[in-house]
């Protein structure tokens, strides 16, 4: 067999072929005794956590035009709760006045105390339930719901109210014979009326969230 000079082909009698290289035998494996105890273990493919960019971050100055809405919704309902708490309580005190019975007007003063409070009461929810809806992303009470959760959150406080009532009335009344006893419950409906006031937000606004 006659090679060429490199080596990588031979003469067959007619012409140059390429040789023929058969592959080297592999090398045998060395296989560890200990290796079938081994349990191969899988690398874990990296995850790559992205985070979504939140819509609510960051600051957006068109949200502040919002309080022009809210306000002119309240001074709107405002005008309308003015106008039905003139009628309201002049219907009251005409009736009181006529029966010129001092129970029935003080019954009369109670109840026109109690509908002020659900009208101002009414405006807060009307303008608070604007801003929690818009917030959340859902309709609003409207202007009869409003009225409606009012209604419900002044009736769940007549105990906290009727409490300071009756402590007022039954100080005012005992104040001239025991000044110390009469004092202390008229400090004490006072205290009750205050922390009413200043919780009534609050409340309102776990009842309009709920409401919604």
């Amino acid at each position: 067999m006659q090679l060429s000079d490199d080596g990588n082909f031979q003469w067959d009698g007619n012409e140059w072929v390429p040789v023929q290289q058969t592959a080297a035998p592999a090398a045998p494996m060395v296989v560890s005794p200990h290796a079938e105890m081994a349990a191969p273990v899988a690398a874990a493919p990296a995850t790559v956590m992205v985070s979504a960019s939140s819509s609510g971050g960051g600051l957006d100055f068109t949200r502040g035009f919002s309080t022009l809405k809210y306000g002119l919704a309240a001074v709107l309902s405002s005008i309308l709760t003015l106008i039905l708490i003139l009628i309201v309580n002049g219907i009251i005190f005409m009736v009181a006045l006529d029966s010129g019975d001092g129970a029935i007007f003080m019954i009369g003063t109670l109840l026109a105390i109690m509908f002020n409070i659900l009208a101002f009461t009414q405006v807060l929810t009307l303008v608070m339930g604007m801003g929690i809806a818009d917030g959340l992303g859902t309709s609003g009470l409207g202007y009869m719901g409003s009225w409606k959760t009012a209604f419900t959150a002044i009736l769940e406080s007549i105990p906290v109210l009727l409490t300071a009532a009756i402590m007022f009335g039954i100080g005012l009344g005992i104040l001239e014979d025991n000044t110390g006893l009469g004092g202390l419950l008229l400090f004490l409906s006072g205290t009750i009326l205050l922390l009413f006031n200043m919780g009534l937000m609050a409340y309102m606004a776990r009842k309009v969230a709920t409401d919604l």
